[in-house]
C-alpha cells in the first residue's frame, strides 16, 4: 500500500487532528480562531500533507524503476524494453524462421 492511499484513507481522521491540534495551540496560547480560518488553515496543511505523500511515492517509484534498470531486471532489445522477462526463459528461446525459398 502506498503512503498517498493510507492518506487518502484516513483524511477525516487527519482533518480532525489539525483541527484538534489548532484548538489546543489556541488554548494554550491564549488565541481564538474563527470558524472560517480553521477550515482554511486545516485544508491547506491536509493539501500539503496529501502532496507531500503523492511526491514521496512517486520520487520512490521511480527510484525503484531506475534501480532495477540497473540491476538487469529489464531487456531492452531494438526499442522494445520486456519488464521481468528473464533472459534464459523459454519464452525468450523461440526462434521464428521462414522456410527457404529455392528457386529453380
Amino acid at each position: 500500500m502506498a503512503i498517498s492511499d493510507a492518506v487518502l484513507g484516513n483524511l477525516t481522521t487527519l482533518y480532525l487532528l489539525i483541527i484538534a491540534a489548532m484548538k489546543v495551540y489556541g488554548l494554550a496560547t491564549g488565541r481564538s480562531f474563527t470558524g472560517s480560518c480553521v477550515i482554511i488553515l486545516s485544508t491547506a496543511v491536509v493539501a500539503l500533507i496529501l502532496v507531500a505523500s503523492l511526491a514521496w511515492d512517486v520520487s520512490r517509484k521511480a527510484t525503484k524503476a531506475l534501480m532495477a534498470r540497473e540491476a538487469g531486471h529489464e531487456i531492452c532489445r531494438g526499442g522494445i524494453c520486456w519488464h521481468g522477462v528473464a533472459v534464459k526463459s523459454p519464452a525468450s528461446q523461440i526462434r521464428f524462421r521462414l522456410p527457404q525459398h529455392r528457386y529453380l
